[in-house]
């Protein structure tokens, strides 16, 4: 704390065991108040233009006249039709009543206003009021950002600075987002800076978040730690052999795990009249053990190569040899058994998804590293991934069922058998360095020795602390700061390095302190931009935020520190190249995270009773996400039109995907591009299995909820939320009645009509599509008639029956028919340039920390003009985002 300008501890003093008073031990974060105030003294925030503003202009007399025609008959004092009334004054300088007449003019541009049912006016009356109103808006808004600056001056969110700290410190496991605070949003994106606020609470997380990263980063071994391979055998795990042991005494785990030789029940081990394995004794045999599964992994019976963990955080190779085997019928009982069964070479190639998962006692965690092809003939997969300290490895047969007690029966059963694989063993190469000491321990430590290799108990040991640490804290601000460095942004973390050394720190303490400081500074944690055309090293920043959702790397800051991003050539030149880098995939995945909502598909899980086919299928919500992010992906990669986010002659999939909507020749666990048939109905994203999904809540479909998500998020419409006195519409899973004919009940209230009249006929379209993307005619209810005859993945058999038949018609507003999904898609793409403009408004949002506002709009259309002759390619509007004065100014 800060007391009469001193640094001290709040614990004042501590008694030893022998009663002894001594000094309380230092801790970084005893400075806490010395970083709230040295950020505080820098300043968060925007600066404003202090250059005199004129009013806006007032609302000229033709365009009042037309309001009084047209639209005072409903929205006046006496009678204010949806709450409006436009009898108030034109006052755009007021930010209330500017958004109302933007309200206005979007509604009678796109002909909501005045209603059909009213007088209507001429086109020509109607442009010319949008005229008469669009300027002095567009005056007023311009104004306005003169004074306050287009955007808020924004931090991190915590994923970029997750990020941040990763490439700074050169230690691509750090684990530090779960460490702060959930982040706002605003127009859906967590990038926005009116929703990136800054708090005592946040910022004493950035500094333990900081303190721990470092502590992490600058754990080092005295020497290169050796890069091992080891191999870790199957039968020699404990899990692996424990489950298989107990399967000679349990019924319903032998069906899932036992030993296998070659394509044999290894009959001896199962029955233990021979070890489980032969061990080193003899390596020919010992290479054709495994253990052989069924069904996929699940608590409590996953099995782990558990006699490996993980040495240090860091990268390593992973190498998986397994194979495929066939199990024959067994007709003794229900109870498939090994030692009855005759095993056989596989028949099918299966995917195994390989994750990284902490020690067993502790609350699992899993993390998925990849998936890998395993065939009938023992083979080798490969995949390079980082590992946490600690974490061991957990194999999952992911297309393989997961039983349910009572009475389950595997739905990949055949009267020939079932399909299962055979896990030989896990090879670790690791962990693999680029160069030792790492980048970020030569940051952060230089050439001084260090002592610890736990995170958690480091020492740095100096030759002359003084000199030693004025070199590496002024190193670290010079490598730190994403612009160049002056003397006094240096001078406030030196003289934190020698506060906390004052006050008993040792040299450890006090570099983690001052190295701390400098990553929760203002200059560190915010974007620093300043009102008027960004110079090169805001420029860089805002490009690399936006493209890698990290710092700038080493060949973006040169291009900074030369000035050249001010070329229009040398910046596009650098887009170019960042987009072909495989860090683009953060901007990817970041972007459709919050755009789509990817990040709440795992929210939701199939209702086990309605949709037991999808319940407990990782493997299909794991794929669903790499299938939109590919295809968005490809759409830059291959600077594909706009038009094809609503329809596309192509999906990104693979086998288990395939198989969901029914496309055949696909196999493998990878995502690819897969050309679809003529009138297919997918391609696209409103019929991929991630949207269908994020837009369902697990058990029922609503056309309202799938409506509202085509008209916000890909025709750039916003859609008002219902009135809180109008109770939602709840689908009927007993299938008396489908949702069409309750919603046709709700459109009867007034308050409702008009919006629903929008939205609903696009999710009317979706209704062909279940909780998970699957096609169907019929809904499924729970009732009395007769099941559908099938079996889940939890083995458990249908209790569904189908019930209403789908009807996926509608009539857009203007009166625009459409028989089903394909013809809705035709409806919509009949409007190209406002699918790429929705596009453009979110991507605006998401690189430059600010909604797109009024005064944009020009801009955004001059953008959409320079990319119309390609078709509004998406990797085109992306770099004309770049080059236009919306991404160079703030």
């Amino acid at each position: 704390m800060i007391q009469g300008g001193q640094f001290t501890d709040s614990r004042n003093e501590v008694r030893d065991d022998g009663g002894a008073r001594r000094r309380p031990p230092f801790s970084p974060l005893a400075v806490g108040g010395v970083l709230l105030v040295l950020a505080a003294s820098i300043g968060y925030g925007s600066v404003p233009d202090a250059s005199p503003v004129r009013k806006a202009p007032a609302l000229s007399p033709p365009a009042q006249s037309f309001v009084r025609q047209h639209c005072l008959g409903c929205h006046s004092k006496t009678k204010a039709s949806g709450g409006l009334d436009l009898a108030t004054s034109f006052r755009p300088d007021d930010s209330g009543n500017f958004n109302l007449w933007v309200k206005v003019a979007d509604r009678v541009s796109a002909g909501e206003m005045p209603p059909k049912a009213g007088r209507q006016p001429t086109p020509a009356a109607r442009k010319n009021f949008l005229a008469a109103l669009t300027q002095p808006l567009l005056a007023a808004d311009r104004l306005r950002v003169r004074r306050e600056g287009r955007s808020t001056w924004r931090r991190m969110n915590r994923d970029e600075y997750e990020n941040t700290l990763r490439d700074l410190l050169d230690a691509p496991w750090l684990q530090v987002k779960e460490m702060l605070p959930e982040d706002r949003m605003v127009a859906r994106f967590n990038k926005v800076g009116d929703a990136l606020d800054v708090s005592h609470v946040q910022m004493s997380r950035y500094l333990a978040a900081a303190g721990y990263a470092l502590r992490e980063a600058m754990a080092k071994p005295p020497t290169r730690p050796e890069a091992t391979t080891r191999r870790f055998y199957a039968r020699e795990q404990r899990s692996f052999a424990g489950l298989a042991r107990f399967s000679r005494f349990n019924r319903a785990s032998e069906r899932a795990t036992f030993p296998i030789l070659d394509n044999a029940a290894d009959i001896p081990a199962l029955m233990r009249t021979a070890p489980m394995t032969v061990g080193a004794q003899d390596p020919v045999k010992r290479e054709l053990e495994a253990i052989g599964v069924v069904a996929s992994a699940y608590e409590p019976l996953q099995p782990r190569f558990d006699q490996f963990r993980a040495p240090l955080s860091g990268r390593y190779r992973l190498r998986l040899r397994a194979h495929t085997f066939w199990a024959g019928p067994d007709s003794a009982d229900r109870w498939w058994r090994p030692s009855r069964t005759e095993l056989s070479a596989g028949r099918t190639r299966e995917p195994v998804s390989l994750y990284a998962s902490t020690p067993q006692g502790v609350t699992q965690v899993l993390r998925k590293l990849g998936t890998l092809d395993v065939g009938p003939q023992s083979c080798i997969g490969e995949l390079e991934t980082v590992l946490l300290k600690g974490e061991t490895l957990l194999p999952d047969a992911a297309r393989l069922f997961r039983s349910r007690p009572p009475n389950w029966h595997n739905p990949l059963a055949t009267p020939e058998g079932q399909p299962g694989v055979a896990f030989q063993w896990v090879e670790v190469e690791g962990p693999l360095y680029d160069a030792w000491p790492t980048r970020g321990q030569r940051l952060l430590t230089g050439d001084l020795p260090v002592k610890g290799e736990d995170g958690t108990q480091v020492e740095v040991v100096p030759s002359d602390p003084v000199r030693d640490g004025e070199r590496l804290v002024r190193g670290f601000v010079l490598r730190a700061l994403r612009r160049p460095a002056q003397e006094a942004d240096v001078q406030p973390f030196l003289k934190l390095f020698h506060t906390a050394r004052g006050a008993g720190a040792s040299f450890t303490e006090a570099l983690v302190t001052a190295y701390s400081a400098v990553l929760c500074s203002p200059a560190f944690v915010t974007l620093e931009e300043r009102p008027g055309l960004l110079d090169d090293h805001a420029l860089a920043a805002r490009l690399s935020y936006f493209l890698w959702n990290t710092e700038p790397d080493a060949v973006l800051r040169s291009a900074a520190d030369r000035g050249a991003l001010r070329n229009p050539k040398e910046l596009s030149a650098q887009a170019q190249r960042m987009l072909a880098d495989p860090r683009a995939q953060r901007f990817v995945d970041a972007f459709l995270d919050y755009w789509l909502d990817l990040r709440k598909v795992g929210i939701t899980s199939p209702d086990e009773t309605l949709y037991p086919d999808y319940y407990l299928d990782d493997l299909l919500t794991e794929s669903c996400v790499d299938e939109t992010r590919a295809f968005f992906a490809e759409l830059i990669r291959g600077d594909l039109p706009a038009r094809n986010l609503v329809a596309s002659d192509f999906v990104t999939i693979n086998e288990r995907l395939a198989a969901l909507y029914g496309v055949p020749g696909v196999q493998g666990a990878g995502i690819r591009r897969v050309p679809l048939p003529k009138d297919s109905v997918r391609g696209g994203l409103l019929t991929q299995a991630s949207v269908l999904k994020v837009t369902a809540n697990g058990t029922t479909t609503s056309p309202v909820v799938r409506g509202a998500w085509i008209t916000e998020r890909i025709l750039g419409q916003p859609v008002p939320p219902p009135p809180a006195a109008v109770p939602a519409v709840e689908p009927d899973i007993r299938g008396a009645t489908t949702i069409r004919e309750q919603l046709a009940k709700h459109r009867t209230e007034p308050l409702c009509a008009s919006c629903h009249a929008r939205i609903d006929p696009p999710g009317f379209a979706l209704e062909s599509f279940d909780i998970f993307g699957g096609w169907r005619d019929r809904y499924r209810a729970l009732g009395d008639g007769p099941k559908v005859p099938g079996h889940g993945k939890n083995g458990q058999p249908f209790v569904f029956q189908a019930a209403q038949p789908v009807d996926p018609a509608g009539a857009l507003p203007d009166g625009r028919t459409f028989s089903d999904v394909r013809e809705l898609k035709r409806l919509l793409l009949q409007d190209e340039r406002q699918i790429a403009r929705n596009l453009v408004r979110q991507l605006v949002t998401y690189s430059t920390g600010a909604p797109v506002r009024f005064g944009d709009r020009p801009e955004v259309e001059t953008i959409l003009n320079g990319a119309e002759p390609g078709g509004y390619g998406v990797r085109s509007l992306i770099q004309r985002i770049i080059a236009s004065e919306l991404f160079r100014e703030k």
